[in-house]
């Protein structure tokens, strides 16, 4: 029975692509309590944390990404799985020191602290998988086959969450043996991980020519020194060297951040909003991140067929309309749930239904956003410096957060 579709697909990239889905259910128990908006309703309901304190938890996932050119410019002539596990080791340890964390106010600002350690070391590896996927899938297929394991991964990632809600309205203070608990799933998944292979590796860092990749002679990559690598001057410097030299490239990242900047705003108004409106848990986390990640789920593997057919700007302004949709609708369920106009027994089912639709919205946003995000880069890099480019436009989304 082949459960995961792997017998569809090109022959040389189905073991890699059955050892990264089983290694994503577990990994995927991490990301769960680590990415996303969980760590900002946890700090709003635990710790009762100020609204500025709910702002700094929301964009942390986001701001992190600031570190990812470094990580991109660390990548480069490296060995790509090492890197992976190295990252995502320091990911599960920085998540089992929420164990240590008291529930106060002061434990309130050490847990953002501590889940933003995190969300750093999670976005190396979300800028070297990139790398991988680059090795490991052909272009042609790419987008499908990195559609069905992130929807491996949001399935896994819903249910965390479910669980975590009804655990955490059950008992608040559970928080400190929840993150520890799924940085040990997160420890497995690196584990099993370690049976991928990563194809072609070896002949690019020695700059050997590569089968079936015309014009791949002498293109080694030289690794930058640690110390270079993570010198702020350096890092600015070579993002705008390659500003200046690619500006389709330019153009596009400029386009992704109009786009992308109006859906950051609204989410620490949007977990600020349902925190004083509804005091349970598993309704802010339905609303903020379940209905997104089901429809997410049920809409990759469209977006995966797509993407494989047409160009990376024409896709991303297909998923910009889902983005404005959901603002939208964001924006009118705000309006309805914060003034006078409706009496609290017909305002609260509107608001709620507004906010589920501004959830579906979003989710499908997300889900063809999600490919372009991680693979869009690669429409313009070329093999030697796929990771710097995509280093620049994770590191910008960083900023915008």
């Amino acid at each position: 029975m082949d459960l995961l579709g792997a017998r569809s697909l090109p022959f040389l990239s189905r073991r890699n692509y059955h050892y990264e889905c089983i290694h994503l259910v577990p990994w995927g128990v991490l990301v769960g309590m680590v990415e996303g908006n969980i760590a900002s309703i946890v700090v709003a309901n635990t710790f009762n944390g100020s609204d500025f304190l709910i702002a700094t938890a929301s964009a942390t996932p986001i701001g992190s990404l600031l570190f990812s050119l470094a990580w991109g410019m660390l990548c480069a002539g490296r060995p790509k799985l090492r890197l992976v596990t190295l990252f995502g080791s320091a990911t599960a340890l920085c998540t089992a020191t929420v164990i240590l964390t008291p529930q106060t106010a002061g434990g309130g600002v050490l847990f953002v602290i501590q889940i933003a350690a995190a969300q750093v070391f999670l976005s190396g590896v979300v800028t070297v998988r990139a790398a991988l996927w680059r090795h490991n899938y052909p272009p042609d297929v790419r987008g499908r086959i990195i559609a069905r394991l992130q929807a491996v991964r949001m399935l896994t990632t819903v249910v965390v969450l479910i669980g975590v809600s009804a655990l955490l309205d059950y008992d608040d203070g559970l928080y400190r043996y929840l993150y520890p608990a799924a940085s040990l799933a997160g420890l497995v998944g690196l584990l099993i991980l370690q049976r991928v292979h990563v194809r072609h590796e070896r002949s690019e860092l020695e700059g050997r020519p590569i089968a079936g990749a015309p014009g791949s002679e002498g293109e080694m990559v030289r690794a930058i020194r640690v110390g270079k690598a993570l010198s702020p001057g350096h890092v600015i410097g070579e993002m705008v060297r390659l500003l200046r030299r690619d500006r389709r490239y330019t153009r596009y990242l400029v386009a992704h951040a109009l786009m992308g900047v109006g859906v950051q705003i609204v989410m620490p108004v949007l977990v600020i909003v349902l925190s004083g409106a509804f005091q349970l848990y598993w309704i802010s986390v339905v609303l903020i991140e379940i209905i997104p990640k089901l429809t997410m789920f049920g809409s990759l593997g469209r977006w995966g067929r797509w993407f494989d057919r047409i160009p990376v700007t024409r896709f991303r302004v297909h998923t910009g309309i889902y983005a404005a949709g959901g603002v939208l609708f964001g924006m009118a369920a705000t309006w309805v749930i914060t003034t006078d106009w409706l009496a609290p027994t017909a305002a609260l089912p509107l608001a709620v239904m507004l906010f589920a639709a501004r959830s579906v919205a979003h989710g499908l946003q997300r889900g063809g956003g999600s490919l372009a995000w991680n693979l869009g880069h690669l429409h313009f890099s070329r093999r030697h410096d796929a990771e710097l480019y995509m280093g620049v436009h994770v590191s910008l989304t960083g900023l915008r957060g």
